[in-house]
């Protein structure tokens, strides 16, 4: 069976709740290994947009990249200090 064919057994919320999990234990692990969070969060950000671009197109990755930037605008600095890590 692919990978793909598993995803077919999960509902959307179930691979959201599979993706995050495998996502904070990569981020843990890359830490734990010496990666800096500076690191780890260019290079997320850059397979992020290579992805985004890949799947939904360069036209639609380009305004959910827009739509990201224009919420990250919208965050108070206090509310990203007080989450601490990665949650």
């Amino acid at each position: 069976m692919s990978d793909s064919d598993d995803t077919d057994d999960l509902s959307d919320d179930e691979q959201t709740a599979v993706a995050v999990e495998w996502y904070l234990a990569m981020w843990d692990e890359a830490l734990k290994r010496g990666v800096a969070p500076e690191t780890m969060v260019l290079v997320a950000l850059s397979a992020t947009t290579t992805k985004l671009s890949e799947i939904f197109g360069p036209e639609h990755a380009g305004l959910l990249i827009k739509q990201t930037a224009d919420n990250i605008g919208e965050i108070s600095p206090d509310a990203d200090t007080e989450s601490g890590g990665h949650g």
